[in-house]
């Protein structure tokens, strides 16, 4: 008997690439471009991430002195840089320090330095093994290829004197040194995939969605309509020769032009005056049916959002806790604090890990008392304090000389009730 195995394509493929001595992040070399891109076209998507940087960097280190320490010359204080690191780790799983050492051994700067500009060097070459490369360019925006010269290699993290004697040589010297790079990568010798891989493309839908919407309304909802009207018979022009740049041959006509300008949200259901010589000439608009998409967009929206959120695994009283009703939702919102707390907790602790390791080596002593710790978010964000009043305020509503369909009104606009729920409560009180 044969076991059928279905073959499912690898997210990202590493490639080793000759030309920059580096293992490419995916076939274009650019995964975490893609996925940054799509993650910004996408409101779930990006909430999501926000939720999550917010979680793993908490609400700080627990020793609260530490977030005002200076750790670079260009004034990066220990709290920025937990709130970067976390940010890329909500993300990317991962994350990059950059540090520099003086003569005695000693990280005397860090820096932050963004996920998706790492690079890992190719192993299979001598010059760039136990190397990480550093550019800003990647996924090639700015520049149509990629520039050698603006390629930056770092040694890899390792604080032991030898190591760095032997880099240091290396590189020729103290003053040619460019330091270490901590890379942090749960995939250690291969790339992540982004936190919520397993549904990118809904970023994409979701994406295509918003586009689909403001495409409606800035063409004012109008229905698709076909335009019959006799061919025009291109007029000779000699005042342009026929190759020049300034050809007439299909320049709209001043029909076209109204028409255009009669589109749109600000110019819809304007009149527009359009003139004609005789029957013969006069254009004909027939409208076309399409299919009512409303319905199966709001469906798909829906189903899209909830696998985004699946997706980064944020609890989804976190993302739509404004759906939930005022008496259940500071309840709700506090539990899901707690638990989405208790996921993130093992983030919390390999930050708090990293960074005593990294600043246990640097020239001055940043926290004598050694507690990296990092506090949860608070749960009294949503103390049940906003349901308990809410059903205050209903309460008086309830029992106010409102008319009955006032109450209900209130009750459904204002603290999301449902119709039938609404009317059985002014019913009771009655």
């Amino acid at each position: 008997m044969k076991t059928y195995l279905p073959q499912i394509e690898r997210r990202i493929k590493v490639r080793p690439n000759q030309t920059y001595g580096i293992l490419n992040y995916d076939s274009d070399n650019a995964y975490p471009q893609r996925m940054l891109e799509l993650v910004a076209a996408s409101p779930t998507a990006k909430d999501c991430w926000n939720k999550r940087a917010k979680f793993i960097a908490g609400n700080g280190f627990e020793c609260a002195e530490l977030a005002s320490k200076v750790i670079n010359s260009k004034g990066l204080t220990l709290a920025k840089l937990l709130k970067a690191v976390a940010t890329d780790k909500a993300l990317f799983s991962g994350f990059g320090i950059h540090v520099n050492y003086n003569a005695n051994y000693q990280i005397c700067s860090a820096h932050y330095v963004r996920f998706e500009d790492i690079r890992m060097g190719n192993t299979d070459i001598a010059e760039t093994a136990g190397q990480y490369a550093i550019y800003n360019d990647w996924g090639r925006k700015s520049w149509k290829h990629v520039m050698r010269s603006k390629i930056h290699f770092i040694d890899s993290y390792d604080p032991t004197p030898e190591v760095i004697d032997q880099q240091v040589i290396k590189a020729g010297g103290w003053d040619q040194y460019k330091g270490q790079l901590y890379y942090f990568n749960p995939e250690v010798d291969d790339y992540p995939l982004i936190e919520a891989d397993s549904v990118w493309e809904d970023f994409e839908t979701e994406a295509g969605i918003k586009t689909f919407n403001n495409r409606e309304v800035t063409t004012g909802f109008l229905p698709s309509t076909m335009l019959f009207m006799q061919a025009r018979r291109e007029e000779a022009d000699n005042s342009t020769p026929d190759n020049g740049p300034l050809g007439l041959s299909n320049a709209p006509s001043q029909l076209e032009k109204d028409l255009g300008a009669f589109q749109g949200a600000k110019s819809a259901q304007k009149i527009i005056v359009i003139e004609y010589e005789d029957e013969a000439s006069k254009p004909e608009f027939k409208p076309y049916a399409i299919q009512n998409n409303d319905k199966l967009f709001e469906t798909t929206e829906r189903s899209v959002e909830a696998r985004i959120i699946k997706g980064f695994s944020v609890p989804k009283e976190l993302i739509n806790a404004d759906k939930a009703s005022g008496l259940s939702n500071g309840g709700e919102k506090k539990e899901a604090i707690r638990e989405f707390n208790d996921n993130t907790a093992p983030d919390r602790l390999e930050l708090s890990e990293i960074f005593k390791e990294i600043f246990s080596h640097y020239h001055i002593t940043l926290n004598p008392a050694e507690n990296w710790n990092i506090l949860p978010v608070p749960g009294n964000v949503a103390d049940d304090s906003a349901g308990m009043s809410a059903g205050s305020s209903i309460n008086q509503i309830l029992l106010s000389d409102l008319p009955s369909v006032n109450k209900t009104a209130v009750l459904v606009h204002a603290y999301g009730f449902k119709q039938a729920e609404a009317e059985a409560m002014v019913a009771f009180n009655n």
